[in-house]
């Protein structure tokens, strides 16, 4: 009786490791991420989420990866100005940064995803990025005995394909970056935690260069008595005029999503932190560095009938310029600096 007793607590301590429930880090500058209701967060499905996301073998070359257009080294994002799918075929947009992608209420450069989970399964639709559809991923992760015991060990079941959206969605949703020099002088007002240059660029960016029109701050989502976190971001979708050529947009941006002829050719606000690591710029990747972002804004954007009313000329000084622009690389967050070494050993 003795011996079954203590069976029985054996395995009822070994499943309650395996549901570990984790918080993701919340670094200063920053909230915590929430989940959808009802998820369950534990080390074990993190560690599934990496495992699928570095997956070569999740292609149908055999190549390519998340961690391909999403590139660690990179602040997870695509230093190519277009992603490649697995196919060899260039697609006509930029893969922008995870990091704190857990934070967005909609995902894409247009908005088409409400969460991460249903995001997870577009590159394995029919003809997408990654070369094979869902069910042939999860053949795959079947097939393999190393990841049914990892999936057995995450979800207490097999591998299937929801399964691998949430593993996917909540390694994602640990990727949160902050902690910088910017987060030190705001929230903890340590005044010397950037140069003078720099505290020159944040007031360049809080009022002549209008920034804040769209890379806000303090957005009231997440901060309704104005502090708390700081996304630099609105959420919203704005036309710049990037792409527009000869009379057309290249591409149709948020109208994809919504139809709405006023949404032509916008573009959700990405997010500034650790922007001096993913380069190239824009949705498609059309401007090398972040010098040339300012100018482009300096300029006004490219006009058409559907420029963000908050695009005009700001006719900013070179001096103001450069401090613009060393303000722009403090918001770089020190541990958002890797490289291959950060990747997971495969199965």
């Amino acid at each position: 009786m003795k011996s079954l007793m203590l069976a029985i607590l054996i395995a009822v301590m070994a499943k309650a490791a395996v549901a570990e429930e984790v918080k993701f880090a919340r670094p200063l500058g920053l909230i915590e991420v929430d989940v959808p209701a009802g998820a369950r967060v534990s080390r074990e499905i993190i560690s599934l989420g990496s495992m699928l996301f570095f997956e070569p073998r999740l292609s149908g070359s055999g190549k390519t990866s998340c961690a391909t257009c999403h590139d660690p080294a990179f602040a997870f994002s695509d230093p190519r100005p277009v992603s490649v799918s697995d196919n060899g075929v260039k697609q006509i947009r930029n893969a922008p940064s995870l990091y704190n992608v857990g934070y967005l209420p909609v995902l894409m450069w247009d908005g088409r995803f409400l969460t991460l989970e249903a995001a997870a399964f577009d590159p394995f639709k029919a003809n997408g990025d990654m070369g094979i559809d869902i069910s042939q991923a999860v053949d795959f992760l079947n097939a393999d005995r190393t990841y049914n015991e990892l999936f057995t060990k995450a979800f207490d079941g097999p591998p299937t394909g929801e399964r691998m959206a949430k593993a996917l969605s909540m390694y994602q949703r640990s990727l949160v970056s902050g902690g910088t020099r910017f987060d030190e002088f705001v929230f903890w007002g340590k005044t010397q935690a950037l140069t003078s240059k720099e505290e020159a660029g944040l007031e360049v960016f809080s009022t002549r260069a209008g920034c804040l029109n769209c890379h806000d701050v303090f957005h009231p989502m997440f901060n309704p008595l104005g502090g708390g976190t700081a996304l630099f971001t609105d959420f919203r979708f704005h036309n710049l005029g990037v792409g527009y050529v000869a009379g057309r947009h290249g591409d149709i941006g948020r109208f994809y999503k919504t139809r709405d002829p006023a949404d032509v050719g916008a573009f959700k606000t990405p997010s500034l932190r650790n922007v001096e690591l993913t380069a190239p710029y824009m949705h498609d990747g059309s401007i090398a560095t972040l010098a040339e972002v300012i100018e482009f804004y300096d300029r006004g954007g490219t006009p058409n009938d559907h420029l963000s009313p908050s695009i005009s000329p700001l006719h900013l000084s070179q001096e103001e310029k450069d401090a613009l622009l060393a303000f722009l690389r403090s918001l770089t967050d020190p541990n958002a600096k890797v490289g291959s070494a950060s990747l997971p050993k495969r199965p």
